[in-house]
């Protein structure tokens, strides 16, 4: 399981100072942390609120000088206050303990600040850090909070502290990323992040199901020395010609319209990936579902509206053995004639360009994963980077509280949607194919 750190900064007489925390008296001084778990969809972004909520007293980010306006404008505030006055009020001690991350307003607002956090990783993408450089009015507001307890140390010795608090030496990496601002590098992939939001899903309102792909696909995907830049192209941000020519990736999630529907930014982003993988040999391009369909279609391909109304949940896949050995990025991966993965689509690609090879089918949708002949080009109609667990969670806090069903029925009914946790064949396949 991966783990995940913060690492708070400051400046005291012209040297860098770590933010070490002590929860009990009884316990050492150490860096707050938390488990990256498939509850949080395996993403550092999202699972980062825990350490706030749980660790640090539920600090505010808009106490905080890098607060900015547009991590407020995502938020709903008014929805999240009537819900937590008059209808979060209605559940039980249990409910509120299991959905507690998701119903706090803090939550949505420090994931969008880590998604644009400096962040560091070890070599072994085990251990992730998001480094956070703190003015003094922010530590003064840190200090002011009853119950935290913290002790700053110099960078030079925040090995040594940690070692005598019975940490390993996984921290050494860390330290010297810290004396040599090595976090601050971003001359490693370029990778070009596209979101299909229109602008009526883009906020946080409390409701529960809200899939935050941007920060979702951020939290999972991105490493240390990323170049890592987040294109709204459904409202018209787009990447210059220089950027496109020079990009290591392309990633494309999924979204809740069609590729058929008339919008003019369909079009555009059609061309911008024909031009992309024509133009730029070393460029690769990871689809899921939308973004598996808008690529199929600007390559040469048809999409179609399924014969099954739409497909959600647990889905076994039948792969091709024969063809995925034929691949480089299968070499070294344990391969199984099936594994389960999660969908959400009512589209299917129903012809592809001849480059594009077939892997993987199920009973509902013959195009499921595909890979093209040079292996610059990965997609998936299902969703690798869906856990069953991070599913489940959203749909409890949607469903919740209700006045037709206990809890534990409640449970139950999401339990039948996600039988089952995804393989972590599909999110591992992208992440090795992602790398430089």
């Amino acid at each position: 399981m991966k783990s995940l750190y913060l690492v708070f900064l400051t400046q005291v007489n012209n040297q860098q100072q770590v933010l070490l925390f002590q929860n009990t008296p009884q316990q050492s001084f150490s860096l707050p942390s938390t488990e990256i778990t498939k509850e949080d969809f395996l993403s550092a972004s999202i699972a980062g609120p825990k350490i706030i909520l749980d660790s640090l007293k539920n600090i505010e980010l808009q106490k905080f000088s890098f607060c900015k306006k547009e991590y407020l404008d995502m938020v709903d505030f008014d929805n999240y206050k009537y819900k937590e006055k008059y209808v979060w009020s209605q559940s039980s001690q249990q409910e509120k303990e299991l959905l507690r991350h998701k119903r706090n307003v803090q939550a949505p607002l420090w994931t969008q600040f880590f998604n644009n956090c400096p962040l560091w990783n070890d070599d072994k993408e085990e251990n992730f850090y998001y480094i956070i450089a703190l003015q003094q009015n922010d530590l003064d507001y840190i200090n002011s909070q009853q119950g935290l307890i913290i002790k700053q140390v110099n960078i030079q010795e925040l090995e040594q502290n940690l070692q005598l608090n019975g940490e390993n030496q996984k921290f050494k990496d860390l330290q010297n990323a810290l004396i040599k601002n090595e976090y601050l590098r971003i001359d490693g992939r370029i990778v070009l992040h596209f979101n299909f939001k229109t602008k009526q899903h883009s906020f946080y309102d409390g409701s529960g199901f809200f899939l935050d792909t941007v920060s979702i696909y951020n939290g999972i995907f991105r490493r240390r020395y990323d170049n890592w830049n987040q294109y709204n192209v459904a409202q018209g941000h787009y990447p210059s010609e220089e950027i496109i020519i020079r990009a290591d990736a392309i990633i494309m999630p999924g979204n809740r319209i069609s590729v058929y529907d008339h919008y003019k930014w369909i079009e555009d982003v059609k061309l911008i990936l024909k031009k992309a993988y024509e133009n730029n040999p070393k460029v690769k391009i990871l689809g899921i579902c939308f973004g598996f369909q808008i690529l199929t279609v600007a390559l040469g391909g048809i999409v179609e509206r399924m014969k099954y109304s739409f497909v959600f949940g647990n889905t076994p896949l039948d792969h091709k053995i024969n063809v995925m050995k034929q691949f480089k990025l299968f070499q070294g991966i344990e391969l199984k004639e099936r594994t389960i993965i999660n969908q959400a689509h009512g589209d299917e690609i129903t012809k592809h360009p001849d480059f594009l090879y077939l892997i993987s089918s199920s009973d509902s949708c013959k195009n499921e994963i595909m890979i093209s002949k040079d292996e610059r080009i990965l997609v998936f109609q299902g969703h690798p980077e869906y856990s069953s667990a991070g599913m489940s969670m959203l749909s409890l806090a949607s469903r919740l509280p209700s006045d037709k069903s206990t809890l534990d029925q409640v449970i139950k009914e999401v339990k039948r949607q996600y039988p089952q946790e995804q393989d972590s064949f599909h999110l591992n396949l992208c992440l090795k194919f992602l790398k430089k």
